[in-house]
């Protein structure tokens, strides 16, 4: 008999949604508060559907969600200094979480809600006809940078975008002008990056990417864009260039 599949451990994405639903409940989600964890529960799993991962039948159910947000008790000073230790076991990401989040709870609110609306407004049969896409070695990566990612290499988008800028001149990087033909001669001939300028989350329901969203970038300014949770804008980077 085949096994179900384990449930992953928990991203640092979903522990931020789960800190943050402890910080909304002070640390103590009560009865009154079963239609936030199932809310949570709902995101969660939609999350990991958009992600492609599966898991068994208690993945991030209700409970879970509960016993995640409750692990956050061994992180909070008010509830240790009563002399309690909290649940021991869980993911080290956690204190982390906590110890980065520490006294910075308007940020903590603005990235969790980036992620619920990311994952809460994303059209599940339009991103399973997106090509894949895996986080670049460095980057913060996350639903929002992976999603964001599988939008920009629509094939149908990149192929409009590159024959537009085409017909108008060279295909040079939008940020430091680097140009491929130039650079490769007949091999680099047609190629450059195409950057989505706005965040998936920022994108209403429904909406549809024009061509001035997309940005021509080579393949250093691309992933230097790509380098936090939320992409850069292409002015930041041109700033970062030294």
């Amino acid at each position: 008999m085949n096994k179900p599949p384990r449930n992953p451990t928990w991203s640092r994405d979903e522990l931020t949604l789960a800190l943050d639903l402890y910080v909304q409940t002070n640390g103590n989600p009560t009865g009154k508060d079963d239609e936030a964890l199932e809310r949570l529960s709902t995101v969660l799993n939609k999350m990991h559907r958009l992600n492609g991962v599966a898991g068994n039948d208690t993945l991030r159910n209700r409970n879970g969600v509960y016993l995640k947000v409750m692990n956050f008790r061994s992180s909070d000073p008010a509830f240790l200094q009563q002399g309690k230790v909290g649940m021991t076991r869980g993911n080290r990401l956690e204190a982390v979480l906590w110890k980065e989040y520490d006294g910075r709870l308007a940020d903590l609110a603005t990235d969790a809600k980036a992620i619920r609306d990311t994952v809460t407004d994303a059209d599940e049969v339009a991103v399973a006809k997106l090509p894949s896409a895996e986080p670049y070695e460095g980057e913060e990566g996350g639903v929002i940078m992976r999603l964001h990612k599988r939008h920009e290499r629509d094939p149908k988008l990149v192929a409009e975008k590159r024959k537009s800028a085409a017909a108008t001149g060279k295909l040079a990087c939008e940020v430091c002008g680097f140009d491929f033909k130039v650079a490769y001669g007949e091999l680099g001939e047609g190629y450059i990056e195409v950057h989505h300028t706005k965040p998936v989350h920022t994108l209403l329901a429904g909406s549809k990417t024009k061509l001035s969203d997309l940005a021509l970038l080579c393949a250093n300014c691309h992933r230097m864009a790509h380098r936090k949770r939320q992409p850069l804008s292409l002015d930041a980077v041109r700033l970062s260039l030294l």
